[in-house]
């Protein structure tokens, strides 16, 4: 049938030349295979951004790295950010996820944030009484009556449980305790018995007696009520001295502890945030250490401190950092109120009574004293905190569309805050109003220090901090994504502005409240092993967020946005956490309608300040483009590799060709021929290079699917075609006896060649078609390694820059530097191709200098001669290309660029020289006697 002679010519010719056949299908079999395994291996995860940047774009940080999942869906959703999102956020990320982020190249600083949750710290208003006190009567009750203030006035809870002082003129005898470190028992300085007492009172607690006129000792016992068990309802008892001192007790050797001024404390607790940090990072980050008003900042892995307690005994404490303000909205109000003289007195009666008879006299409000929140907080001489309650907090939960409606949820509040193995532990007033977040308390964790008695389950202030201060509070950057950002609502309507007096609404100490504080107490992380169970699920991973700034970002332009992107997206491939980019984060006004709380605050309509990220994310599988480029240039170098075999195959088989076209063939059939040949060595290298990539792959841990590999057959068979195609035009274009021409240059000017260098020199010139592509090959490969040596050496694996308008970030990974080495290997044996076939078309001359007296060493010196000048064109264009394309990417040159672009030509000068090994092998086995009987 038609075609078959073709066939069957080609067939034959590729049997006739096995050898070469088998040389072609190799590098085929090389580069496709290569080319599969190496663009399966570039599929990632890419990170895609969408977005505009303003020009004070740029807070503390430029990329947010939360736990997977944190996102809520109306962030997915519409791309807003609550305040304060932390509050919510206990955990998710590991230390070791932590350290693998720090370690990523353009990470300036990665500074961890460890919500921990809420405790109380315990203030105390000082209320002077002294001046309430009637001098006159013998025996009277004061009674302070506190009422607190929230919601800018609106909610008001007036405490069930007031303090009381009993100030009496008669003798009082307190219950003297041992001394610490000392054996004893509880007793009183005439005898009398405290099991009595206890009888009598009905309860265990620490009781005074009233000596009588009459003699008789009479217990001032302590009401044992329900909410004794968070220190409120305390009964003071006060002797009135004859030169007006007050004795409030006696010390450990009897002696009584006068006072001219009566003071009573009203306790104030007061939930604060307790977040762990890093203390390097989180002063690079934000200033923190340059913040501290009073003490000393933390320390660089400080677990705990060393502190002595009121009995003498030295205890381990956790260390903090407190804020100088609560960042609340509270204020108390005490009214103190004087019995009316003649009323009956509270000596003597048990526990029941004795509540029933203060709940029931008669008295007056002399005066009113009012504390604000900072006043009472700032007063305090040592900030500490209790670690056995911790109370965590969600995120709340929104109804409706538009304003936003955030739902109450039902608290168990007698569970969250019980007392369970401490006496007095407080609860703050506002834990009882409507809570919009769900609460969970962290179960109690005694490390074997507590038991040892050396920890005792407290924190205390080594130092105080004003979060104004911090770098992260500038004008420009001021948003609601911010760590330390207090958080504020303002009426949305004139009718939540009047409520609220034209003033915002802050939180308050309900950690349930829908406004949340920021973090106001601050530890280490490495004091997180006093606080949480190792064996937690939040111990395993305690990190909340990760605040990280990009290194070399300068200001909006693209470049700086690209290094961002860039350090974020090589974030979410190491790690597979949820990363945002803060830049251009900015305040959203959103309104959100809160129904009435439980104290008397009314209903209000709130503009809230969420942040809209400017810049959105997305991640998806991708190829990168720049492994793929570097891929594809195995090909390139392929194609010229088998131009140049094709070329070499016409021009030795020119005569035979001519003799074709004698006997009839036409030019479309004599191509043809040369096609189909080149058509079945590809398919052949294709099926195995599919047969290869697919049986690899999985050794080397790379997904290549069946169809992937099968791919590899008509690539081959295009690389093939594309390669073949000039050559078999070109073998048509000339008459049959034009082709019986010698292949080389036609002969000029003879010069005289006194080197082997200049004679290798004019044997490369003969052929500068054949020349030039061997150079071309070898360039290529070079500058793809120049190009990756370059990053890698002087950029530290990554770059960012900009290329033809538009930032673009390169980070070398391992299927580059294979991709860029297999270029360089391939140009190498185009090379080495090219001095192959040099010889074999000229092996006639070179048998003539043999039998001219040329020994073998100076013929094998010709060609290493022009290999190494072959490779000395190829390298040293391609290192240059390499290093003008990163100058050009980068706009910096550096010693390290250019000692990686030296270093490069010389890997490709002598990866060619040694590449030249097999056509001097060649060379050495020419049987002189026959060529020159031939020629």
């Amino acid at each position: 049938m038609k075609g078959s002679p073709v066939l069957r010519l080609a067939a034959s010719q590729l049997r006739h030349r096995i050898l070469r056949s088998l040389a072609l299908v190799l590098g085929i079999l090389a580069a496709t295979a290569g080319f599969t395994l190496l663009t399966a291996g570039a599929q990632r995860s890419q990170l895609l951004t969408t977005g505009t940047v303003d020009d004070n774009y740029r807070g503390a940080y430029d990329v947010l790295v939360r736990p997977k999942g944190a996102r809520s869906s109306q962030e997915d959703r519409e791309g807003l950010v609550r305040p304060n999102f932390l509050s919510g956020q206990f955990g998710g990320i590991t230390a070791e996820q932590q350290e693998s982020i720090a370690r990523i190249t353009g990470v300036d600083v990665a500074a961890p944030v460890a919500m921990v949750g809420y405790v109380v710290s315990d203030s105390n208003a000082s209320v002077d009484l002294t001046e309430q006190v009637d001098r006159g009567r013998t025996q009277q009750l004061l009674t302070l009556r506190p009422t607190w203030h929230s919601d800018r006035g609106m909610s008001r809870i007036a405490d069930d449980a007031p303090p009381r002082v009993y100030v009496t003129k008669h003798r009082l005898l307190w219950p003297r305790t041992p001394k610490a470190g000392t054996a004893g028992k509880l007793h009183y300085a005439d005898g009398t018995d405290p099991a009595r007492v206890q009888a009598r009172c009905g309860n265990d607690l620490p009781t005074p007696l009233e000596v009588l006129p009459d003699g008789r000792r009479e217990p001032l016992c302590q009401p044992s009520s329900s909410s004794l068990s968070d220190g409120r309802g305390w009964l003071k008892a006060v002797q009135l001295t004859e030169d007006g001192d007050f004795v409030l007790g006696e010390d450990d050797r009897g002696v009584p502890v006068r006072e001219r001024r009566l003071t009573e404390p009203v306790r104030w607790p007061m939930t604060m945030l307790l977040a762990a940090i890093d203390p390097g990072q989180e002063a690079r980050l934000v200033g923190l250490d340059k913040a501290v008003t009073v003490g000393r900042y933390l320390r660089q892995g400080e677990k705990t401190v060393l502190r002595d307690d009121e009995l003498g005994f030295r205890h381990h404490y956790l260390p903090l950092l407190a804020s100088t303000t609560p960042q609340i909205d509270e204020q108390l109000t005490i009214g103190i109120e004087r019995s009316h003289p003649g009323s009956p007195g509270i000596a003597g009666l048990g526990d029941t009574a004795l509540r029933a008879r203060m709940d029931g006299l008669p008295g007056t409000v002399l005066t009113r004293r009012t504390f604000t929140a900072d006043q009472v907080y700032g007063d305090k001489e040592q900030h500490t905190a209790t670690l056995t309650r911790i109370i965590q907090s969600g995120r709340p939960d929104y109804r409706g569309g538009s304003p936003l409606a955030p739902t109450a949820v039902p608290v168990d509040r007698d569970g969250l805050w019980r007392n369970e193995h401490s006496f007095g532990l407080p609860v703050p007033r506002y834990a009882q109003d409507t809570a919009y977040r769900p609460l969970h308390r962290v179960p109690e964790y005694r490390s074997p220090e507590f038991f040892a008695g050396t920890w005792t389950g407290e924190a205390i202030a080594v130092g105080t901090f004003d979060a104004q201060r911090l770098t992260e509070f500038s004008a420009l950057t001021r948003v609601p994504l911010e760590t330390y950002q207090p958080v504020e609502a303002t009426g949305a309507d004139a009718a939540s502005r009047r409520l609220l007096g034209n003033r915002a609404l802050l939180p308050n100490s309900n950690p349930g409240g829908y406004l949340a504080t920021p973090p106001q107490l601050l530890t280490t992380l490495a004091a997180l092993d006093r606080v949480l169970d190792p064996t937690s699920e939040q111990a395993a991973a305690p990190i909340s967020a990760i605040r990280v700034r990009v290194a070399g970002v300068t200001g909006t332009d693209d470049v700086s946005r690209e290094r961002v992107r860039a350090v974020a997206e090589e974030i979410t491939r190491t790690t597979g956490l949820d990363v945002d980019l803060t830049m251009g984060s900015s305040p959203a006004p959103k309104t959100v309608r809160l129904d009435a709380g439980s104290f008397g605050r009314s209903p209000l309509t709130l503009t809230e300040g969420w942040s809209v990220k400017g810049v959105a994310v997305a991640v998806v599988e991708a190829a990168d483009r720049k492994s793929v480029v570097l891929s594809a240039l195995v090909l390139v170098v392929c194609v010229l590799f088998l131009l140049n075999a094709v070329s070499a195959g016409v021009r030795d088989r020119r005569k035979e060709l001519a003799v074709l076209g004698c006997l009839g063939w036409s030019r479309s059939r004599v191509s043809a021929l040369i096609l189909t040949e080149t058509a079945v060595v590809g398919t052949a290298a294709g099926i195995l290079g599919a047969v290869l990539s697919y049986t690899v792959a999985p050794l080397l841990d790379i997904g290549v699917t069946l169809a992937r590999a099968a791919l590899a057959v008509p690539l081959a068979l295009s690389v093939c075609l594309l390669a073949a195609l000039v050559p078999a035009l070109r073998a048509t274009t000339r008459h049959p006896a034009e082709a019986l021409r010698p292949p080389v240059r036609a002969a000029r000017r003879p010069r005289r060649r006194r080197t082997l260098a200049g004679l290798a020199a004019g044997n490369l010139a003969r052929v500068p078609g054949r020349t030039a592509l061997g150079a071309l090959s070898l360039a290529v490969g070079v500058c793809a390694v120049t190009a990756v040596a370059a990053i890698l050496s002087s950029f530290d694996d990554q770059v960012v820059g900009t290329a033809l308008g538009d930032a673009v970030a390169l980070r070398v990974r391992g299927v580059d530097i294979a991709a860029a080495l297999g270029t360089a290997l391939l140009g190498a044996l185009a090379v080495s191709d090219v001095v192959f076939l040099g010889i074999r078309e000229r092996a006639a001359e070179f048998a003539l200098l043999r039998a001219t007296g040329w020994s073998d060493a100076h013929l094998v010196r010709l060609v290493l001669h022009e290999a190494v000048l072959l490779g000395l064109m190829g390298a040293a264009a391609g290192a240059a290309a390499g290093a003008a394309a990163v100058v050009w990417l980068t706009q910096s040159v550096t010693a390290a660029l250019a000692g990686s672009a030296a270093t490069a030509a010389l890997g490709g000068v002598l990866l060619t020289a040694a590449a030249a090994l097999g056509p001097v092998t060649a060379l050495l086995r020419l049987p002189t006697a026959l060529l020159l009987a031939e020629d």
